[in-house]
């Protein structure tokens, strides 16, 4: 092995920032993944019998799980990974948050609904989706601005 007291060039040292970057990405990506399954099974667990916040919320559904399961499947390698959690009546959301003002959240209901609510800036963004396969592009869009 021969050792070399030169410093790195700034092709090298670019070559290496990039490579690294890469990698965090990759894995980012593949554990956020294997995280938001993580959580949503543990979401699912903690909510899926009647009254689970101690204050008579409806269960959620196992419909509700698996149709949250594909939303996450179908998010692209690399993309923000959101927090989930269940609401009383029974939906499970999805939210990105980086401030106050850059927020979405999404509540997915068993019957293939998307209730959705965003704050970038001054623009809001809300509405229902019907889920045909998927997070729909529109979705993924907002979701990546946050």
């Amino acid at each position: 092995m021969i050792e070399t007291t030169q410093p790195p060039s700034q092709y090298a040292e670019l070559i290496d920032r990039v490579a690294r970057g890469s990698r965090a990405a990759i894995r980012d990506s593949v554990l956020g993944h294997q995280e938001a399954f993580e959580e949503l099974a543990e979401v699912y667990e903690e909510c899926r019998n009647p009254g689970w916040d101690g204050y008579g919320a409806l269960a959620v559904e196992q419909e509700t799980n698996r149709i949250a399961y594909q939303l996450i499947e179908s998010l692209p390698l690399g993309f923000p990974r959101p927090s989930i959690s269940a609401q009383p009546d029974g939906q499970l959301t999805f939210e990105w948050y980086r401030t106050p003002r850059r927020t979405l959240s999404l509540s997915i209901d068993p019957n293939g609904f998307i209730h959705f609510a965003g704050l970038f800036g001054h623009e809001k963004h809300f509405g229902t989706l019907l889920i045909l396969e998927g997070l729909p592009d529109s979705l993924l869009r907002l979701a990546s601005e946050v």
